[in-house]
């Protein structure tokens, strides 16, 4: 993410980002009178930098597994994003969602009960009840789990399946994220109870999901699974609409280089992500592509780990290399000038309530105040080596970040090149995805350079509250989780908003990060490929309305028939 709360780096019409970022006429439109039909069949080819891994509700990390999850299993709603918020849709605005109808209930509204549509089943026949969002829930919760999400239940006191199609949530307050938590994805609970809660990683269903073997209930299903190479989607027999694509094809294109080449050749009808370098190449050879964006729902940072690197303890020095960065050359140097602005701290532009561009503004480019803070803590150059030590050792570190991304590859070389300017030695090491996002959660790095694709909610408690898997940095101030309880527990937005700011404000006073920017998310879409909306919420979010023109079903770039 799109998933509404994806905390994932390493997740109507009026949804548009505007015209000129067009991706296909809306459901409703198509649907309505004088409207040309559209055309079924025909294989989508999707290519992506990273593959797919646990497409599964309670397990998944990365933007794509997320995306998959999106449209491979249903939530009580369907969350879409309006006008800088999220809405939460029943069954009667989308075929996503499960219930039909919820109410919160008297006298104080701590609880909310769903009423679920009728006749749901999962892909292997067995049908949806109300025992699997209860089961669900319960898991989630469970520690032996060890879900990114379990924050997502932590107002939860319980989930009770009334009935088959009734479920009610009992909250422990009244807050502002109730439909929010309430409205994840469900998993089949035939399928995983009874076995080890800590073992659901390797559940026979998510390392050989193909065949249909992972049971679903949204619009696709895993078809194949070729690893290292692609994953293809089919329809799913039993959900409520039928797709209008046959297939979705996934594939992992491990160099960005060559999965421009593809893109441009018509191979591919969709690439993620899109370099801002890229772009100019692609417009002047590939007319028919379209680049569409998810707007400012990401950004980039520098961590540091005060567990493997002792200087890293003292928010002053932190704050310190933040001052030796010049995020506007960054900016310009990485060709980001038009889809990025310098960022201020874990909340970006989208979410209008709690943005505060006027209290938390970006960290002021100063090499000479980032000198005189080190010196004033010691680090100084003994030796006339160019680099500062104290106590005999030299303020030198490595910083980790992902190889296959050219503009994190440039980013660091700038970064350690203006650390240098201020004597801080600043080691480079690249590794894999997989591999580095495995250090980042288990905090085996030292500094690394990563990027989050925020949650649609303004509830960040899974990324600073204590022993949480995506606190990558180990962050833990009392006032903080403090100021997060008790936002947690407003039972208005308006209420709840500013205690958020309060709490995002110290944590930018802290530095755990230094913030580098805003950036959107691109996208290549072909012209071949029709109906993909894309807006905040993302580019899989409606997947089953794709369409390609009969006349161009054939394997992409070749003309052949598929």
């Amino acid at each position: 993410m799109r998933n509404p709360r994806r905390w994932s780096g390493w997740a109507g019409c009026a949804l548009a980002l505007a015209a000129a970022l067009a991706v296909g006429a809306c459901s409703d439109e198509r649907q309505a009178g004088g409207k040309k039909p559209v055309d079924t069949g025909g294989t989508a080819v999707l290519g992506e930098l990273v593959e797919p891994s646990k497409p599964m509700p309670l397990v998944w990390e990365s933007d794509l597994d997320a995306d998959l999850v999106d449209i491979m299993y249903m939530g009580l709603t369907r969350p879409a994003w309006r006008d800088g918020h999220l809405v939460f849709q029943t069954s009667e605005a989308s075929p996503m969602a499960m219930a039909w109808h919820y109410e919160y209930l008297a006298p104080d509204s701590t609880a909310i009960r769903y009423h679920m549509r009728s006749g749901l089943r999962w892909s292997d026949g067995k049908p949806i009840t109300a025992r699997d969002v209860a089961w669900t829930y319960r898991t989630l919760k469970d520690p032996r789990v060890a879900s990114p999400r379990q924050s997502d239940a932590a107002q939860i006191d319980s989930v009770v399946a009334e009935n088959d199609s009734t479920v009610t949530f009992h909250f422990k307050r009244r807050y502002p994220d109730m439909v929010f938590n309430s409205s994840i994805h469900v998993a089949p609970e035939h399928v995983y109870a009874g076995g080890d809660p800590g073992q659901i990683r390797t559940h026979p269903t998510l390392v050989h999901p193909e065949g249909g073997r992972l049971v679903v209930s949204g619009p696709f299903l895993v078809e194949s699974w070729q690893h290292g190479q692609q994953m293809t989607l089919a329809p799913n027999p039993n959900f409520s609409v039928r797709p209008r694509l046959a297939r979705i094809v996934i594939r992992a294109e491990k160099d960005r280089t060559t999965a421009l080449t593809e893109m441009k050749l018509g191979h591919l009808d969709f690439l993620r992500p899109l370099g801002f370098d890229q772009l100019q190449e692609l417009h002047e050879q590939a007319p028919n592509v379209r680049v569409a964006r998810q707007e400012k729902r990401y950004y980039e940072y520098l961590a540091w780990n005060p567990l493997t690197v002792p200087a890293f303890r003292d928010r002053d020095v932190r704050r310190a290399l933040g001052q030796a960065i010049d995020v506007p050359y960054l900016i310009e140097g990485l060709k980001m000038q038009d889809y990025a602005v310098p960022a201020s701290g874990p909340y970006p532009p989208i979410f209008k309530a709690v943005y505060d561009s006027a209290a938390m503004r970006p960290l002021r480019f100063d090499p000479e105040a980032a000198k005189r803070t080190l010196e004033a803590k010691g680090w100084r150059d003994t030796d006339g080596d160019g680099v500062r030590d104290r106590d005999g050792k030299p303020f030198r570190f490595t910083l980790l970040t992902n190889s296959g991304n050219q503009r994190r590859a440039d980013a660091v070389i700038i970064v350690q090149q203006q650390l240098k300017a201020v004597g801080v030695d600043m080691q480079i090491q690249q590794m894999e995805y997989a591999t580095a996002s495995s250090r980042f959660y288990k905090h085996e790095y030292e500094a690394a350079l990563g990027s989050w694709g925020v949650a649609l909610s303004p509830d960040f408690s899974a990324m600073w509250s204590p022993r949480q898997t995506f606190n990558i940095t180990s962050y833990d101030n009392p006032e903080v989780n403090r100021l997060m309880k008790e936002a947690a527990s407003q039972p208005t937005e308006a209420l709840a908003s500013p205690l958020w700011r309060q709490a995002a404000q110290k944590i930018v006073d802290d530095q755990p990060y230094t913030w580098l920017y805003y950036y959107d998310q691109l996208f290549a879409v072909s012209d071949r490929l029709q109906g993909m909306r894309i807006d905040v919420y993302g580019p899989y979010q409606n997947a089953w309305e794709w369409w390609i023109p009969a006349d161009r079903q054939g394997t992409p770039g070749t003309g052949k028939p598929q």
